[in-house]
C-alpha cells in the first residue's frame, strides 16, 4: 500500500535531503532540564523503515515521507533518523591538506557523535 505522511518536527537536521531514507524507533526521555535527551531502551529491536523523504519545508519544519511498505505508521514520532544513499553520497578528499569543522547548530539539546572515519592514501613524493 503506497502512502505519504507528513511530520512536523522541532528541528530538521541541516544535512537532511530529498531522497534520504527515514527510520523510526521508540524512545524515552532521560535526564532533566538542559541535560534531558531521548534514548532507545529496546536494543534497537523496533527500528522501522518509514520511507523516503520527498519534500522538506525548513520554514515550517515539516517533512513529507513516501513509502509503499505494509506497516502501521507510528502515532508517536519517538525518534526519527535518516540514512543517505552511499552510491551518491560517498566521496573522498583529494589534495595535500584537509581541514574540517564540525558544528552542533542545535543549541536547545545535546547531540551525540556516533562515528567519524578517515581514509588516507599516501600521494607521490
Amino acid at each position: 500500500m503506497a502512502y505519504v505522511v507528513e511530520y512536523k518536527l522541532e528541528h530538521i537536521n541541516a544535512s537532511l535531503q530529498v531522497g534520504d531514507t527515514v527510520y523510526h524507533t521508540s524512545s524515552s526521555q532521560v535526564g532533566a532540564g538542559s541535560f534531558a535527551f531521548n534514548v532507545n531502551q529496546n536494543n534497537w529491536a523496533d527500528i522501522v523503515k518509514l520511507g523516503t523523504i520527498n519534500s522538506i519545508n525548513r520554514r515550517t519544519n515539516k517533512i513529507r515521507i513516501s513509502g509503499d511498505l505494509n506497516l502501521a505508521l507510528p502515532e508517536n514520532i519517538g525518534y526519527l533518523f535518516f540514512t543517505k544513499d552511499n552510491a551518491h553520497e560517498l566521496s573522498s578528499i583529494k589534495g595535500y591538506y584537509a581541514e574540517i569543522k564540525m558544528v552542533n547548530n542545535n543549541n536547545k539539546s545535546r547531540s551525540e557523535l556516533f562515528q567519524i572515519s578517515l581514509a588516507a592514501d599516501e600521494s607521490s613524493k
